[in-house]
């Protein structure tokens, strides 16, 4: 299906409110509202050969936030963080013709870690969908090799800090590694990375002040001492060999052994196999036969978060790395929708460019 991955993030995005009304439930301690508004600037990796013509373009964005706040003892205890929600639109001007402008919509979950009783520390992830302006076109647009589609996986890793400054205002200062592309559906989509560094202004109606809490002995405890992950996964690829396009299924399984070493944090090895067949056709169109079987190692880090993990895996391949590096890495989230099942997905990225993102359904094993 074309756009599959498209509604894959949307259902993803969907389950993740769902999530936050469910934990609202649970905890019974109201979720504090804020908006905030922020200018970002940055600069476009041109990181490949193909998109060389994008060097030197400098983008700025304005970025809108709708955030969703947990600030309460419980919820310290439960995560030992205060985690925020929140749903992002931003504006980019891409400072080159050829990539023209985008909106991005996407959720964000942002674990707040507290310094001081004003200032705070915390990671962010987003992921959602780019809307561009000028794809790809063999006539009105040649050259743009990041991207062909005008709806595009959005993704974001950053880092920020945010400081209160009075009951019901705050800033904050971000950075943050964008990409953009299509996931492999439709070519050419070499995509697009851009880092950014933004700031802003954020304003609470009704106050919002995060505190510093203390750590509280014998809290529950949502993961346990070790996890054994069993997953399937898989997704369609888009590819044009032979004149007439069609996507091609990637099918896989993978096996994730966890030791969490603190209360957000975990340790991960694993092992996996897929069988690719948009590399099997690429391949035989190269003269060289190939079964597109993958069998890799990886090694981690997992961010533990509520009824989420975030996890960020280095692998490399033991066997089937034709045509590509022998590293790659893995960025994934997974939402726990029952106790020992989940839903997410995961991106397969070779340096700097995304091979695939994929649906996958797990089911865990704990152990104390």
């Amino acid at each position: 299906m074309k756009h599959g991955l498209v509604c894959l993030i949307i259902a993803s995005v969907i389950a993740c409110h769902v999530a936050v009304a469910q934990d609202s439930t649970t905890l019974k301690s109201p979720l504090s509202f804020s908006i905030g508004t922020y200018i970002n600037y940055g600069f476009i990796f041109a990181h490949s050969d193909k998109v060389q013509n994008t060097a030197n373009a400098f983008p700025i964005g304005f970025t809108t936030a709708l955030n969703w706040q947990r600030t309460d003892r419980q919820d310290f205890d439960l995560y030992r963080c205060l985690p925020r929600h929140s749903l992002l639109i931003a504006y980019y001007n891409f400072d080159k013709a050829i990539l023209g402008k985008g909106v991005n919509i996407s959720y964000s979950l942002e674990p707040h870690f507290m310094l001081s009783e004003k200032l705070s520390l915390y990671p962010k992830f987003s992921a959602g969908l780019g809307i561009l302006s000028n794809p790809h076109d063999s006539i009105s647009n040649p050259t743009n090799g990041s991207y062909s589609l005008p709806v595009n996986v959005y993704l974001a890793l950053g880092v920020g800090l945010r400081w209160q400054f009075s009951k019901q205002w705050s800033m904050n200062l971000a950075t943050e590694y964008q990409h953009i592309s299509n996931g492999g559906l439709y070519k050419p989509n070499v995509g697009m990375n851009f880092p950014t560094v933004g700031i802003g202004v954020e304003y609470s109606p009704q106050g919002l002040e995060l505190k510093k809490f203390v750590c509280s002995r014998g809290t529950k405890e949502t993961f346990r001492s070790r996890r054994l992950d069993v997953q399937i996964f898989g997704v369609t690829k888009y590819g044009d060999f032979t004149g007439t396009g069609k996507h091609y299924p990637i099918m896989g399984l993978n096996f994730t052994g966890s030791w969490r070493v603190s209360r957000i944090h975990a340790w991960t090895a694993a092992a996996e196999a897929y069988q690719d067949q948009y590399l099997q056709e690429r391949a035989s169109t190269e003269g060289v036969v190939s079964s597109g079987s993958r069998i890799g190692v990886l090694a981690g880090h997992e961010f533990l978060l509520g009824k989420y993990i975030f996890s960020q895996q280095i692998g490399m391949y033991l066997a089937g790395s034709h045509h590509n590096d022998l590293v790659y890495h893995r960025w994934g989230l997974l939402y726990f929708f029952k106790p020992k099942w989940s839903v997410g997905f995961n991106m397969l990225v070779h340096r700097q460019t995304a091979d695939f993102t994929d649906l996958r359904v797990t089911y865990s094993f704990f152990r104390k």
